[in-house]
């Protein structure tokens, strides 16, 4: 054996020397056995989760867990909307009519008027509720038998009544509650606007659809500068559209004690609301009687004279109506 390995390993040798190459021994390659390594998981199992619940959860007398050393951090996915499941959401649609215009006059009316007051908002000409603490809410209709209280006081502060719950925000649930809540938003309340300015604004931005279901207006200011004055005629205007207003209040004082530089005032400014109402009714003179006279109109007494009794004031107020209305269809050659 020894014999032919020498020979064996002499043939090779000398064939490598031949052809000019060096030969290599070739070594066994040595296969390690691989190492038991524990299993990775990335979900908690079973017993770790029970025993970070029992570190962070401290049960007290009550039976009670109240959470420790772990604050609660809001993440990305409750801010998201959760969809209610069905069987958890009222069905407000499914109800019948009725139903639901009890719920809108009950949501969308109120026994007071509404104070508007002119906002600028983005640089837009929008309006907003009035302050409570600065704007007096109005009682409406001003010598109603249902008015407790006297009769040259129309006005009750916002902060002395009980105001129900006025939430307009209902009407955009959707369309087809818009369109039924509509009528009952601006066809069963009184909006008291601040000066011409607030007028136009919301005159404007309602539209005249909706100003057509306007049913009871009161101005509480006329304007007591020339640029809110200037104002007065664009806003009347706009106010053409209110060919259903069955009364707009003057709770402002135009000409105070001179009821015929009032109506003549009025007819300047206020000559298309008057005669758009006219060619609805077909009648000139049809929204003169739906014009109503506030106290401001008054004359103020002299400085020493005592003020007038409630019952002086209103006939006073009634004598000045009728002066300021007959001057109103002459100008209108009713």
């Amino acid at each position: 054996m020894s014999s032919k390995t020498s020979t064996n390993e002499l043939s090779m040798t000398s064939s490598n020397s031949s052809t000019g190459e060096m030969s290599t021994p070739s070594v066994p390659r040595r296969i390690l056995p691989k190492r038991a390594r524990k299993e990775t998981s990335y979900y908690p199992s079973e017993s770790e989760s029970e025993n970070e619940a029992e570190d962070d959860e401290e049960y007290n007398s009550e039976g009670e867990v109240s959470l420790l050393n772990k604050e609660s951090k809001p993440s990305a996915a409750d801010d998201t909307p959760k969809i209610l499941p069905r069987k958890k959401i009222f069905p407000f649609m499914s109800l019948p009519a009725e139903i639901k215009n009890m719920i809108y006059k009950y949501a969308l009316t109120s026994e007071y008027e509404i104070p508007l007051v002119f906002k600028l908002k983005g640089y837009r000409h929008t309006i907003t509720l009035g302050d409570p603490t600065t704007f007096q809410n109005f009682r409406r209709s001003p010598f109603r038998d249902d008015f407790d209280g006297p009769s040259c006081c129309r006005y009750v502060p916002l902060a002395r009544v009980s105001r129900p719950s006025f939430a307009p925000s209902i009407i955009a649930l959707n369309h087809e509650v818009c369109t039924q809540a509509q009528p009952i938003l601006y066809g069963a309340n009184a909006f008291a606007l601040e000066d011409p300015k607030a007028l136009l604004a919301f005159c404007a931005n309602i539209g005249p659809k909706n100003c057509a279901m306007l049913q009871e207006v009161s101005l509480k200011h006329f304007g007591n500068t020339v640029v809110r004055r200037a104002l007065c005629h664009p806003a009347f205007a706009a106010l053409a559209n209110a060919v259903n207003l069955q009364i707009l209040s003057l709770d402002c004082n135009i000409r105070r004690g001179e009821p015929i530089l009032t109506a003549r005032q009025f007819f300047r400014d206020g000559h298309n609301w008057l005669e758009a109402v006219g060619a609805k009714e077909g009648r000139r003179d049809a929204a003169v009687d739906r014009i109503q006279l506030g106290m401001k109109h008054i004359d103020r007494p002299r400085h020493g004279v005592p003020d007038a009794d409630d019952a002086t004031k209103k006939e006073q107020l009634e004598k000045m109506t009728s002066i300021f209305q007959t001057e109103l269809r002459r100008l209108l050659k009713a």
